[in-house]
């Protein structure tokens, strides 16, 4: 399974959303391991320039189901601030 946090330097929910992300990685007891990139960084893949941050994609599917927002440097706004754990327990599990 393949496991992205698309984030930029800067966004207040970086941070938070990679907690989340490692708690539900580890509730899940999925052993995945979590790639990591950040926009503006010239290795990153030109797919990530796509989406606003923070962006977790499982298998290549956003896991909030919006899709990608055309800008790079827009921070992405979820309910309740960043995706849950349980949320992306959810999307580990299909």
């Amino acid at each position: 399974m393949k496991v992205e946090l698309i984030y930029f330097d800067g966004c207040p929910n970086a941070a938070p959303a990679r907690d989340n992300l490692e708690k539900a990685i580890a509730a899940a007891g999925c052993g995945c391991q979590i790639t990591e990139w950040k926009q503006g960084d010239e290795n990153a893949p030109d797919y990530i320039r796509q989406y606003g941050s923070p962006t977790i994609l499982i298998d290549g599917k956003d896991i909030a189901g919006a899709g990608n927002s055309g800008s790079s440097t827009s921070c992405r706004v979820y309910e309740g601030g960043v995706p849950s754990v349980e949320t992306i327990q959810a999307a580990l599990k299909i």
